[in-house]
């Protein structure tokens, strides 16, 4: 069963989701104590301020023990739908439902949990999203010790977490050889203009956190400053690697991933440039990725003062070293052909987003044109995916 056939009878329980978000956003800051209701603020800030800021419940930074305490929580939900020459599906998805909180401690300890909410509160907990503990005894390093969101690294993407990314997804050679959630020991740094990274991470994730059960992984990269034709860049080399235990769910099946990206912004402009390649385990192809983006900020302050529109432009270019090496996006793609593989792979995405609020209330629509081909020229998908959403996070 598809989701055009599944979520129509879901409606009134994703608007109730999406209210229920917002109505704690709002309830809960004016309950912090920490800012007083007023006309002034809300002509000031607007109501999109109170909706998508930090909900500090408390923040004083001369108390010794705790600095702050805030309540975290992301909503994610969009329209898709896929015209293909294979097919038509179309669909709601709430596709991100995320409550929690953050500590600070000691001026060098961080706290967050976050849990994960079931798209139609059934079941109302879903797992863990993340649940870690950072040190940072100096502005130049930190540790990491948990359940981690893997977004601190590995390209122009996959740098960013959900809550900024400029797209709906993220490319399909990145989604189909980087882990999402992991749990280990992750150390940062940077000394002038460089900086890096190593970590350890389990092999396995369960629900809530780790049964230690699929062997291991080892995390590295390094960075440098590197403005070049922008204001602000940096160039990037990372590695992923996988020991290759047959119960690892934690990282993808590739014994060694290779990351080489650029990142750059001048004024309004943005620009990415990424390539990553995979070498699989147990005969699985080897990958290969090819991702260009770039973003323009235009016609800023047209609603309220400070929203700003954003267009994107991303294209992607995909191969294997073998058969059926590639899959299409499972997030749409694999609704009109499920399981579809093939060698080649081409997408063009555009779109346009309205930021409220920053990256912390934007409206966002995108379209994508993509074609995958299999051995012998075989064309296994092609078609549009047509994407409109909402984003929050406070």
């Amino acid at each position: 069963m598809t989701r055009s056939t599944i979520f129509p009878q879901r409606r009134p329980a994703r608007v109730s989701v999406v209210w229920l978000v917002l109505l704690v956003a709002l309830g809960s800051r004016s309950a912090s104590g920490t800012e007083t209701s007023s006309s002034a603020e809300i002509e000031k800030d607007g109501i999109y301020a109170r909706v998508a800021g930090p909900l500090d419940l408390y923040i004083n930074q001369s108390n010794e023990v705790i600095q702050s305490f805030s309540l975290k929580g992301v909503y994610q939900g969009q329209y898709w739908g896929v015209n293909a020459r294979e097919g038509n599906a179309s669909g709601w998805e709430n596709r991100r439902i995320y409550l929690g909180a953050g500590a600070e401690f000691f001026h060098q300890l961080n706290v967050q949990v976050r849990v994960k909410i079931g798209e139609t509160f059934d079941p109302v907990y879903d797992g863990l999203h993340t649940a870690f503990l950072k040190w940072t005894p100096s502005q130049s390093v930190s540790l990491s010790l948990g359940r981690l969101s893997y977004f601190s690294f590995a390209g122009p993407e996959q740098s960013e977490s959900s809550t900024r990314i400029s797209t709906f997804e993220r490319g399909l050679v990145v989604n189909q050889v980087m882990p999402q959630e992991i749990v280990g020991a992750l150390l940062q740094g940077k000394q002038g203009r460089f900086s890096g990274h190593a970590g350890i991470v389990s092999g396995s994730t369960t629900k809530t956190f780790t049964d230690f059960a699929g062997g291991f992984g080892m995390l590295a990269g390094v960075s440098y400053d590197l403005p070049l034709f922008d204001e602000r860049g940096s160039l990037n080399l990372d590695y992923v690697f996988n020991n290759g235990n047959s119960a690892n769910n934690a990282l993808k099946p590739y014994g060694n991933v290779v990351s080489l990206w650029y990142e750059g912004q001048a004024g309004p402009f943005g620009a990415g440039l990424q390539l990553i390649g995979a070498d699989g385990l147990d005969d699985r192809p080897a990958v290969f990725g090819l991702t260009a983006m770039t973003t323009w900020l235009f016609a800023r302050d047209v609603l309220r003062k400070g929203d700003a529109f954003q267009a994107v432009l991303r294209y992607q270019f995909d191969a294997s070293n073998g058969d059926n090496g590639l899959q299409v996006q499972k997030r749409y793609e694999q609704e009109v052909v499920p399981n579809g593989s093939g060698d080649r792979y081409n997408a063009v995405y555009a779109g346009i987003n309205y930021l409220i609020y920053g990256n912390r209330l934007k409206l966002m629509n995108g379209v994508e044109y993509s074609e995958m081909d299999s051995a012998h020229d075989r064309t296994v998908f092609s078609g549009w995916t047509f994407l409109t959403g909402v984003r929050l996070y406070f």
